[in-house]
């Protein structure tokens, strides 16, 4: 009898301790390198894919290289927010890439994670450019 309540005491036990999981933040999630594979744009037919990559680290910075060169870096943030139809009621993921020369384009609006993809949507449905990831 005894024998029969320690392994069962030993088996409870065995699957409480597999039971914690942890939370990847959204942040967690883009920690990385991402090459741009897709770019979508009001741009002239044919235009190629830019070579763009851009890297996420653990402590909010990116940095964010152009024909294999430090066009940017800076710092990013994640958040919530409304898309450029504000229809969204604040809702959406958002993330803002902050250069540290404020005259360096670099890419902000939504965003979604799916898979080894990372799309940031700068309000398309208004002509605004999409730009599609993915990790290397």
């Amino acid at each position: 009898m005894q024998k029969k309540l320690y392994s069962t005491i030993l088996l409870a036990a065995s699957f409480t301790g597999c039971a914690h999981k942890e939370q990847l933040t959204a942040s967690d999630a883009l920690l990385g390198n991402w090459r741009l594979t897709a770019y979508q744009c009001s741009c002239p037919p044919g235009q190629p894919v830019p070579d763009e990559k851009v890297t996420f680290d653990v402590n909010q910075h990116f940095r964010l290289f152009r024909n294999g060169q430090l066009a940017a870096e800076g710092t990013y943030t994640t958040g919530k927010g409304s898309s450029c139809t504000g229809s969204s009621g604040g809702s959406e993921d958002i993330i803002t890439l902050n250069a540290t020369s404020p005259t360096t384009y670099v890419p902000k609006g939504t965003y979604t994670l799916e898979n080894q993809t990372l799309t940031i949507d700068q309000c398309s449905a208004a002509d605004g450019p999409r730009y599609t990831y993915t990790r290397q």
